[in-house]
């Protein structure tokens, strides 16, 4: 069994080594293979949303509740707990400068960190250039008046040994002098340009800081979140997305043993394969996810655009727009749900108004009607708009 020790750490070779494997060993092909297959979906459905346009009323709505949602996965692989309603709510209180709950504090730093760092990669003129001071700030950043168990200060490397993962394994690097060394070249290998397989993918690249930060360990506390967020840093500055750069957290946090198990291993096996492929397909899950949002929303806007050029055409009569408009904004829902909200748009109507009016929506297939359990529901037809034909 191999064995990392801090020499062989700080030669931030690992994927570099297996490199040559992947072209010549079979046993290697089949993973290599679906490796880069993986790579190259990841940066069309990465691309997709990116070019989808984001203002207020768009996709803009996705891109926050993203990052809520990746701030609250980063902090559950911590083990602090938060719903989102209760993350959006500490950002509230942060932003009026109330007192905040260490679990709240939490969610709010996090916050602060992704913005430092989108607004860092936003300002850079030129090439980028990663660097410790960087690092120290997003660590600075994440753990400002957080509570920890462990002795710590924001953004200044320990001056202890340490314990972390499951199972526990004892740091590599015992003391300030030794991070110092060994963070030296870790940046070195941070910002080097390399045309291999593996070392020029920024993809795998982020995952590789992500693993190496989490080795080093170089804090008293909060590795695990600056690790997670310099992975952030490197896909935000390669990808520029800003739906999906955080995105990746979720992934592991839902999968968070298979995520630390994975972790672990390199550490004895000094392979970090399994490790870079379980990741490249947690981040093509999560666009995917973020894809489908993008996707919803858009249908959500043309249908909205197609049923008011109906009332334009006069096919359809207002209380049918309104009724739609709403039933857009809601998605699928109980029928006798949808008979109460549009009650204000039938008021003073005779019931046969209604049914004719709903009769209109069936016909020209802008709902679908189905039963579910015994009970029925209502939703917008989406299929409709691959129905439509265009005259050129």
């Amino acid at each position: 069994m191999f064995e990392l020790s801090r020499a062989r750490l700080s030669q931030f070779d690992l994927e570099k080594e297996l490199e040559e494997p992947l072209l010549t060993d079979s046993k290697y092909h089949e993973k290599f293979v679906e490796l880069f297959k993986t790579f190259q979906q990841i940066y069309t459905v990465n691309q997709f949303v990116k070019d989808c346009p984001s203002y207020p009323g768009s996709t803009k709505g996705i891109i926050q509740r993203e990052i809520v949602s990746s701030i609250g996965a980063t902090l559950a692989i911590e083990g602090t707990i938060l719903k989102d309603e209760e993350i959006e709510e500490s950002f509230k209180k942060a932003d009026l400068q109330d007192k905040l709950k260490n679990e709240e504090q939490e969610a709010a730093n996090t916050r602060t960190a992704l913005r430092y760092i989108t607004g860092t990669v936003d300002h850079c003129e030129g090439k980028f250039v990663y660097s410790e001071e960087q690092i120290k700030t997003i660590h600075k950043l994440i753990t400002h008046n957080v509570e920890s168990v462990s002795p710590n200060v924001p953004g200044q490397y320990r001056d202890t040994a340490a314990r972390f993962g499951e199972p526990r394994r004892v740091s590599l690097c015992k003391n300030r002098v030794e991070i110092e060394a060994i963070m030296t070249k870790f940046i070195k290998w941070l910002n080097e340009e390399d045309s291999g397989l593996l070392t020029s993918n920024p993809i795998f690249k982020a995952m590789m800081a992500h693993y190496y930060l989490t080795e080093i360990h170089p804090f008293g506390d909060g590795n695990g979140r600056t690790s997670r967020a310099l992975e952030a840093f490197i896909l935000y500055n390669n990808l520029r997305n800003p739906s999906c750069f955080s995105v990746l957290s979720q992934f592991w946090n839902a999968h968070r043993n298979e995520y630390i198990i994975n972790l672990g291993h390199i550490r004895n096996t000094l392979n970090p394969l399994d490790f870079l492929l379980f990741g490249a397909k947690g981040y093509l899950e999560e666009l995917k996810r973020v894809k489908e949002l993008v996707l919803k929303k858009v249908k959500q806007l043309m249908l909205q655009d197609y049923v008011q050029w109906l009332l334009r055409k006069k096919r359809i009569n207002p209380r049918v727009l309104n009724a739609l408009l709403l039933l857009i904004r809601i998605g699928k829902i109980p029928f006798h749900d949808f008979l109460s909200a549009v009650k204000p748009i039938y008021a003073n109507r005779k019931e046969r108004t209604r049914y004719r009016d709903f009769k209109t929506m069936e016909e020209l297939e802008l709902v679908r009607i189905t039963k579910e359990n015994g009970q029925k529901y209502i939703e917008p037809n989406f299929g409709k708009l691959e129905k439509l034909e265009y005259a050129v």
